[in-house]
């Protein structure tokens, strides 16, 4: 069919056809190279041996050749994970080049050791120049051993490299400007940022921050901090930075979630890594819980183990509240809120006494603070009521009861506010949304009362409303006092966070108002260029009407005859309460009337079609995520919440805290006379012992921790190592892995076979490798003769089928066998089996060469096959074809095993094939 298919007649040209030649040719491989190669890619310890030793006789094999893969020896055994046959080429000193980073990219723990204890030798052995450029390496200049390892986070390789005492450069800062990070960035900016985010990858293996890291969770705090920031910053390489990130937060979690006890918990939790022994600090205020909420650390906050010792502190009075009903619970919190003055009053008297510390609990400070702010929004309903008579007309009204009443309650909060700020910092104050929604409502408060007073110092005595100026202070004030309502009320949605129904719903609310921000960007985009041009359009058209002027009139008139009455008219189109005839003109230009409907037409498409379904779809997608992460956002956020109230100090609520307590003009006369008069106290007195104390208690607590951390890390990693075992199962590699010890178990057993057969009339190994048109072989020679034992055929299969590995099978082998000598063949039989990888040479014993050999001896052909045809044996040549049935079978029944394994996997990623269309 070809030659009809490729038949042409002699007028035919050949110009419709593409010469094909091989552009990048690389050196072919001679034929004793190829069988070199193939001996280590099956396994075949004697051949390969062989061909080493007569390489350094006869330098016909280049021992560092390469294969079209680019693969040298080595690295084939590597891939294979023939730890006998890596040992053999190391001691023949082949090239090394990458094959440590070959190995740790393979995770084979034997050949990574085998290599770190390698001698690279000295003096002769030169590399080859072609082997030492980049270009021909599989990795990158910045990455090293330990960067690799750290990428394929194994901690046995990582424990390796460590030992030997590696580092990794410290990466510099995004927006570092040093000479180093400037002149990298401008010889070649991509490598620049690859070398970063390789080391940040390999400071965020879990494994590497469990072995190295003195303080793992700050490690993975601070990193994953790191990290998030950079992928703002980073665009390019976003994905990759936030997965690290997230890679940091959940080895966190899961070190965490190897605490067996509350002590642990409470261990870590309260631990300080700041601890300053001149301030007498609380060991107890769970320190690092407050870290990683301010690093964000959602999975470590949302653990169960961590939350479950914060709901035991909440919970503190009521040890089983969570199994009373709803009614019960009801009912002792509307009790528990209606008496908050008089807890209040007794905490001011009494700080100390029962009812002063029952106050402090979280749960019972959660309950009157909330009494007492629902308190203030009864005060702010019946004020926007007008409950107490006022005179409508009067320009500079004095305060009713209910404003004097809650003006204590504004002053409180504003209080509240101060203590805030000046106890956390202006940063971290403003970091948080609902601390900026307080600041708007107490300025908003303190804004009416300011305005408030000046309209009743400027202004006294009645005057009709109607002739009022439209920003006279009355005016403002009420206009400021009835927003401030409204961001009172909003701010009571901050307390459904401690609800698990609402909770995650007001977390929803908040990621929507993001949404809604970003969308007014795009969208006063399109509202200004639409306005301006309906601006310019309708500006000479403006229309004198007598009764009303404007969108908002009975008869909407003048809708675009300027920018602001543009604006409007766009905004509440939105909502179809602008009519169509405002684009009408009185005077008949009906062009002018075409375009300025084709472009109001136009404005409506772009903001109700395209851009507020696009709102809606990102408001859908910020609900979606909240709700795909509901019990982790809702738990971080309530854990916010109750830190505030687990806060010393802000023990009273509104208006109470405005109020001197006993302790407070204690703590203030205190001060007056430490840093007014300069008097040291008694309690200075005594420093250095107290020093000593302190001292003593921060090593005992890092002590504790430490040995903590160590039993964390030792259950974190066998769960990791189990955990990885498990997921692992039965996959493709473990196939080839069992055929390529049966391949060199099969080798092996044949080579010592056949060496076995004729030990008794030959004491020489001949090679097949090496010269195979040569009248003569170079054999080394024993000097002395071992007796023989008989082979177990079914002890070897026994071994071979339980084990599953090559190494035991070799080691039972060698076990049961004495070295002996290759089997002479002739020269057509040399040649046959050349092409087979099969050497002849049977010796097990893994030794290099031994100094009882002697390699002065060359034997003829001749003299050979007569040493060899004497120890013909019958029985044995049995034996040796029983075990190759065998072995053969089992390799055939593992080539079945792998392909129905392949078939099954098939099946569950498509569906069976019945199923199929």
């Amino acid at each position: 069919m070809s030659q009809l298919y490729y038949r042409k007649t002699d007028n035919s040209s050949y110009r419709d056809r593409i010469p094909l030649r091989i552009v990048r040719a690389e050196s072919e491989l001679s034929a004793l190279e190829r069988a070199y190669l193939g001996a280590v890619e099956k396994g075949d310890y004697a051949s390969v041996k062989q061909a080493l030793e007569e390489a350094e006789i006869y330098f016909r094999i280049n021992i560092n050749c390469i294969d079209p893969l680019g693969r040298t020896a080595l690295l084939i055994a590597i891939e294979n994970e023939n730890l006998e046959i890596i040992e053999l080429l190391l001691s023949f000193n082949v090239y090394v080049g990458d094959a440590l980073l070959h190995a740790i990219r393979k995770e084979v723990v034997g050949a990574v050791e085998l290599l770190l204890n390698h001698k690279k030798p000295r003096g002769e052995k030169q590399v080859p120049p072609i082997l030492l450029d980049k270009q021909f390496s599989d990795f990158t200049p910045d990455i090293t051993p330990i960067i690799l390892a750290a990428h394929t986070n194994n901690y046995e390789i990582i424990k390796l490299l460590v030992q030997r005492g590696v580092s990794i450069p410290q990466p510099h800062a995004v927006r570092c400007n040093c000479m180093e990070c400037v002149s990298s960035s401008d010889v070649d900016g991509l490598r620049h940022s690859r070398s970063r985010l390789n080391i940040y990858k390999a400071l965020s293996s879990p494994s590497l921050i469990a072995l190295s890291s003195e303080d793992p969770f700050l490690t993975a705090f601070q990193l994953s901090w790191e990290l998030k920031e950079l992928s703002t910053v980073e665009n390019e390489f976003k994905s990759e930075y936030e997965e690290l990130s997230h890679m940091c937060k959940q080895f966190a979690k899961d070190l965490l979630d190897q605490t067996r006890s509350s002590r642990e918990l409470e261990i870590i939790l309260n631990y300080r890594d700041d601890i300053n022994p001149l301030l007498d600090e609380n060991s107890n205020d769970l320190a690092r819980l407050k870290l990683a909420i301010k690093y964000c650390q959602k999975e470590f906050v949302a653990q169960p183990n961590c939350q479950q010792l914060l709901a035991s502190r909440w919970y503190d009075e009521f040890p089983g509240w969570r199994r009373r009903h709803w009614a019960a619970k009801l009912v002792t919190c509307f009790l528990i809120g209606l008496l908050f003055p008089l807890l209040s009053i007794f905490y001011l008297i009494s700080p100390k006494s029962r009812y002063g510390l029952f106050i402090r609990k979280p749960f019972i400070k959660f309950i009157c603070h909330t009494a007492s702010y629902l308190t203030f929004l009864f005060l702010l309903f019946l004020a926007s009521q007008h409950i107490a008579a006022a005179e409508r007309d009067f320009q500079g009204p004095p305060p009713t009861t209910v404003e004097w009443i809650i003006l204590p309650w504004v002053l409180g909060f504003i209080w509240t506010e101060i203590k805030q700020m000046w106890d956390s910092g202006f940063q971290e104050y403003i970091d948080d949304w609902w601390n900026l929604m307080d600041f708007i409502m107490n300025s908003l408060y303190l804004a009416t009362i300011a305005l408030k007073f000046v309209a009743h110092v400027k202004y006294s005595g009645c005057k009709p409303r109607d002739s009022w100026d439209m920003w006279h202070p009355t005016l403002v004030a009420e206009a400021l006092f009835a927003i401030a309502n409204i961001f009172s009320s909003l701010r009571l949605i901050c307390l459904f966070t401690a609800n698990s129904h609402l909770g995650p719903l007001q977390i929803s609310l908040g990621r929507m108002l993001l949404d809604i921000l970003k969308f007014l960007f795009i969208y006063c985009l399109v509202l200004l260029a639409f306005a301006n041009g309906l601006n310019q359009l309708y500006f000479y058209y403006v229309t004198r009407e007598k009764d009303c002027q404007g969108i908002r009139c009975n008869v909407q008139n003048n809708a675009f005859t300027t920018l602001f009455e543009t604006l409007q008219s766009l905004f509440w189109s939105v909502f179809g309460l602008i009519s169509l005839y405002v684009t009408n003109v009185k005077p008949d230009h009906q062009f002018t009337e075409f375009v300025g409907t084709t472009m109001f037409g136009t404005y409506n498409v772009i903001s109700l079609v395209v851009l507020l379904n696009m709102l809606i779809a990102m408001m859908n997608n910020s609900y979606q995520h909240i709700a795909d992460h509901a019990d982790i956002e809702w738990k971080f956020a309530r854990t916010k919440l109750w830190m505030s109230y687990f806060e010393e100090g802000g023990t009273l609520p509104s208006p109470f805290n405005i109020i001197p307590s006993p302790k407070s003009v204690y703590y203030l006369i205190g001060w007056i006379k430490t840093y007014l008069f300069r008097r040291p106290s008694i309690k200075r007195l005594d420093t250095f012992e107290t020093l000593g104390r302190r001292a003593a208690e921060n090593v005992r607590l890092n002590h504790e921790y430490q040995e903590v951390l160590r039993n964390l890390v030792k259950r974190y990693v066998a769960a990791m190592i189990r955990d990885a075992k498990t997921a692992e199962g039965l996959t493709e590699e473990n196939f080839k892995e069992l055929k390529q010890d049966i391949s060199s178990f099969r080798y092996e057993v044949l080579g010592m076979m056949k060496g076995k057969s004729h030990g008794r009339a030959s004491k020489v190994a001949g090679s097949t490798l090496a010269y195979p048109g040569n009248p003569f072989k170079y054999s080394p020679k024993l000097l002395t003769d071992e007796p023989e034992q008989k082979l177990d055929v079914f002890d070897v299969i026994t071994t071979t089928l339980h084990s599953g590995a090559a190494n035991t099978t070799r080691s039972v082998c060698s076990d049961r066998l004495a070295n002996g000598s290759v089997v002479p063949s002739s020269t057509g039989q040399i040649q046959n089996e050349l092409p087979r990888d099969v050497s002849d040479a049977g010796s097990l014993q893994r030794q290099s060469r031994l100094p009882s050999q002697r390699c002065d001896e060359i034997f003829s052909l001749s003299e050979e096959d007569s040493l060899g045809s004497s120890g013909q044996n019958q029985e044995q040549l049995q034996t040796e074809k029983l075990i190759v049935d065998v072995l053969q079978k089992v390799e055939n029944s593992l080539m079945e095993n792998e392909h129905s394994c392949k078939e099954h996997i098939k099946e569950v990623k498509n569906g069976p094939k019945k199923y199929k269309n």
